[in-house]
């Protein structure tokens, strides 16, 4: 089984997951019916590469649809105009001369940089529902699949962003070298995307799940995008825990606590003792939250 990155053979299966518990919690929490994204697969399967350290689903192709997108762009929270990684690539966007957010949902972040640094930045989507919402504000986005748009705009931008784009992708390695191809040397490559060694890897998150996730990251894994590519990276910043993500937070704790041998009785008590701490001011600043953001030079 090779690794969708760096193409290495030394990969191990973590675990095997069955598909109709998933499109069950699909069901009941979101309202969505993915068991046509899955087809006739019934069994999914997370690899991890020895070498690069990327978790991967196979098979690749239960990747969601556009269609699936088009259907949870209706969620309220699913495309949110703010975000932590958005704030982190503002400051790195200064000074530039123009850019492009790959995946940029209705176009909030290449709204905002237009708006507050008259920088001249665009946008590329493969949600046509999307799009059009986005070009009704007046912005200027591309339907277009990444690697078209690097075939005929080789080197034509200062700033290539991506934000939660990465982690959806079949193959990852086309999808970074199409964003390189993008980027002029010495230009910018940001990207955000799920911290695998967040408190997401205690939860059960079928959004952490195929159709929506293929593939998980870690800081070794983006540490180590410049052997493959041409970059050189720059920063790798971690969002702190914020209040809309206390809840979850303290869910998958205490289930991994709860889980474990360490045999806690007090178990209420605990999840109490717990929920203050985490929730205690000085405490707050060293706990993450569920998103990390690298930053990278174009060499």
């Amino acid at each position: 089984m090779n690794c969708p990155l760096c193409g290495s053979t030394k990969t191990v299966t973590q675990k095997c997951l069955e598909v109709a518990p998933i499109v069950s919690r699909w069901s009941q929490e979101f309202g969505i019916d993915v068991k046509s994204e899955f087809g006739q697969v019934s069994m999914i399967a997370l690899h991890k590469c020895r070498d690069c350290g990327l978790g991967f689903f196979q098979p690749r192709s239960v990747a969601g649809s556009p269609a699936l997108y088009a259907v949870l762009e209706k969620i309220g929270w699913y495309y949110l105009p703010r975000k932590w990684e958005h704030d982190m690539a503002f400051h790195d966007v200064s000074g530039s001369r123009n850019g492009i957010e790959i995946g940029c949902g209705f176009g909030d972040f290449v709204a905002r940089v237009r708006r507050e640094m008259n920088i001249s930045f665009e946008g590329c989507e493969q949600n046509p529902s999307a799009v059009e919402v986005a070009r009704s504000r007046g912005l200027s986005i591309l339907l277009e699949d990444s690697q078209n748009l690097a075939a005929r705009s080789r080197g034509a931008y200062d700033v290539v962003c991506s934000f939660q784009v990465l982690e959806h992708v079949e193959q990852p390695s086309t999808f970074l070298k199409s964003l390189c191809d993008l980027v002029r040397p010495g230009g910018k490559l940001l990207l955000g995307l799920p911290n695998a060694e967040s408190f997401l890897r205690n939860q059960f998150n079928v959004l952490d799940l195929p159709p929506h996730h293929m593939t998980r990251w870690t800081t070794k894994v983006l540490t180590r995008l410049p052997a493959w590519f041409p970059l050189r990276l720059t920063r790798i910043s971690y969002e702190p825990l914020g209040d809309a993500h206390l809840g979850p937070y303290l869910d998958a704790y205490s289930d991994f606590f709860r889980k474990s041998s360490l045999g806690i009785s007090t178990w209420p008590t605990f999840r109490l003792g717990m929920a203050r701490v985490i929730r205690h001011p000085r405490v707050r600043p060293f706990l993450r939250d569920q998103t990390f953001y690298a930053s990278y030079v174009r060499v």
